[in-house]
């Protein structure tokens, strides 16, 4: 005989009469309303603050020469390692000397000889004006010997003048350092022919220390500068004259600051900028020519100026905003026209006042109109913001 079973639905219906308390206490009470979400406020104050403007920067030596050959030759030793810094004086290359040698020796042996007739009509003009005896020469003939005598000193100059040259001559043949700095690459191997003309060029020098830095300023950047200057926006720090300070393409800061003296007197019409360069000390020589900077200008203050943190500032398609919050603890969010960035602060040029509170932590779960729960900075519980994104890259992504 079968055992007795009971039906499926019965089951099921015994199932869910005892599974329904439990459910129901474990769901619990409904849950209200979520608490406002917690942020951090800063006041708006008006201060002064430090401006700075930034450029990309090329370095140059202070002084670039082209060691060139003065004399036809050929050129017997190199005398430096390429790449080297040297000081000024140093013997870069020598010419074959033996030609002005020999130049030399002949311009000597004139020398000699123009002397030689020298002294030869000075005697000549003496013996003759040493006669007393009225009519015994002719008053031509002391003339003629006179004329005589000048033309061998003249003679004698012409030959000094040409044994200088002929010792110029000789001393190109040692070509030497004409500053002291960078050596480059030697364009000419030992035993090519140079001469003073197109293949004069033997290599190149750069004088590293000081060093320069140049920029270009934007005509518009460079026209509102000094018109805020004008105007009593921008003052100098201290009094002091604006400097420049750079940072290389590895973050590294130099040590050590540049003196703006230089302003081109013409704005470049195909780049529409000015450029500027600063003098910096290079002792190390740490900068080479030809490198890539970040340039910096600073000594400039804005007094009365409202900046808040750059955190603070959102941007949307309409363009940058803030949120305010008022006296209800209300968030509202404000359009705002920002400026120049200074250290960790953006300069608000319109849309803020005094006074004024803005939230500087907690803008991710913020809406316009939203009631949020002001807290003390590095008070907001872990749960206020989603974890892995911070609260100022989920404001730029709005």
């Amino acid at each position: 005989m079968r055992s007795p079973r009971l039906p499926y639905r019965i089951c099921l219906l015994l199932f869910v009469m005892v599974a329904a308390p439990r459910l129901a206490v474990a769901q619990g009470k409904p849950q209200g309303p979520p608490p406002p979400p917690q942020v951090t406020l800063a006041t708006v104050e008006a201060k002064t603050v430090p401006i700075a403007y930034e450029y990309v920067g090329v370095t140059a030596a202070s002084k670039t020469v082209e060691v060139r050959a003065r004399i036809q030759g050929f050129l017997e030793t190199r005398d430096f390692e390429e790449g080297a810094l040297l000081e000024q004086g140093t013997r870069l290359f020598t010419i074959d000397a033996r030609p002005f040698q020999a130049d030399l020796q002949i311009a000597k042996a004139g020398v000699e000889q123009a002397k030689a007739r020298l002294h030869l009509a000075e005697q000549e003009v003496k013996r003759l004006q040493s006669v007393k005896v009225p009519g015994a020469i002719a008053e031509s003939d002391l003339d003629r010997q006179v004329a005589e005598q000048a033309n061998a000193a003249a003679s004698l100059r012409l030959a000094e003048a040409q044994q200088a040259k002929a010792e110029l001559q000789l001393s190109y043949t040692t070509v030497e350092a004409p500053l002291s700095g960078l050596v480059g690459k030697a364009l000419k191997e030992i035993g090519s022919l140079v001469d003073a003309g197109t293949n004069s060029l033997l290599t190149t020098m750069w004088q590293v220390d000081p060093m320069y830095v140049s920029f270009k300023v934007s005509e518009r950047e460079y026209l509102a500068s000094r018109a805020a200057v004008e105007q009593g926006v921008l003052q100098l720090e201290s009094g002091e004259a604006p400097y420049l300070e750079i940072t290389l393409l590895d973050e590294e800061a130099y040590p050590h600051r540049g003196s703006i003296d230089f302003e081109n007197a013409v704005m470049d019409v195909q780049t529409g900028a000015v450029e500027l360069r600063a003098t910096f000390e290079n002792p190390d020589h740490a900068l080479k020519p030809g490198q890539f900077v970040k340039a910096h200008i600073r000594g400039w203050v804005q007094p009365n100026t409202i900046a808040v943190p750059q955190r603070a500032v959102g941007q949307s398609p309409q363009g940058a905003y803030v949120y305010v919050v008022g006296d209800d603890n209300k968030a509202e969010q404000r359009p705002v026209k920002p400026g120049e960035w200074t250290g960790q602060d953006w300069i608000i040029e319109e849309g803020l006042a005094v006074g004024e509170r803005v939230v500087v932590e907690g803008m991710v779960k913020i809406q316009p109109g939203m009631a949020v729960a002001p807290v003390p900075p590095g008070a907001r519980t872990a749960a206020a913001a989603p974890a892995g994104r911070r609260d100022e890259d989920v404001a730029s992504t709005r």
